[in-house]
């Protein structure tokens, strides 16, 4: 939200809808915009129930042919994998943002999205008391939910970070204690 400035009516994509993209969908729907999601299609219908306009199934359709004229992209993805960001470029109308979230911009993304005449920005994750509470607030009032995919106990911290790093989580992996 403090990135993008998502306004109402702008065209927003999220790339990998999985984990960080579910709340994406949400607050970008909450600010009012119309939002495409990428994400496998047996996740369609779970994104369109938090507010994605239009999904995009990443294993059939390069999202670049399916998305056009977009004011804002949220590449959860990044150039690190399959040149995702840079792929990202050609959606984006004139003047349009790129929020590359992993990996950050790189000099050869700087030029590219300069040459098609759209911003880059990374993103810097700061903590932010002032942010958190409006996400408690917006989660009180049921206008973003958090969905839980599996709870690991700490002792199992290792492997819920290799699934995580599949890459193929619906929702939030969270690790418990006890005492």
């Amino acid at each position: 939200m403090d990135t993008a400035h998502v306004q109402a009516g702008q065209r927003v994509l999220i790339t990998a809808a999985g984990g960080v993209g579910p709340f994406d969908v949400q607050f970008a729907r909450h600010l009012g915009a119309h939002v495409i999601a990428t994400a496998s299609s047996a996740r369609h219908p779970w994104l369109k129930d938090l507010g994605a306009d239009e999904t995009i199934d990443y294993t059939t359709t390069p999202f670049e042919e399916a998305a056009a004229d977009v004011d804002g992209v949220v590449d959860l993805v990044g150039d690190g994998h399959d040149r995702t960001s840079t792929r990202a470029l050609k959606t984006l109308s004139a003047g349009g943002l790129l929020v590359a979230v992993p990996g950050g911009v790189s000099p050869d993304l700087a030029a590219a999205a300069d040459a098609a005449g759209v911003r880059p920005t990374g993103v810097l994750v700061e903590p932010d008391g002032p942010a958190l509470t409006q996400i408690a607030e917006l989660i009180d009032a049921g206008e973003v939910s958090v969905e839980v995919e599996k709870t690991f106990p700490l002792a199992e911290a290792a492997t819920a970070h290799t699934q995580g790093e599949a890459g193929h989580t619906r929702g939030k992996l969270v690790l418990t204690t006890t005492g």
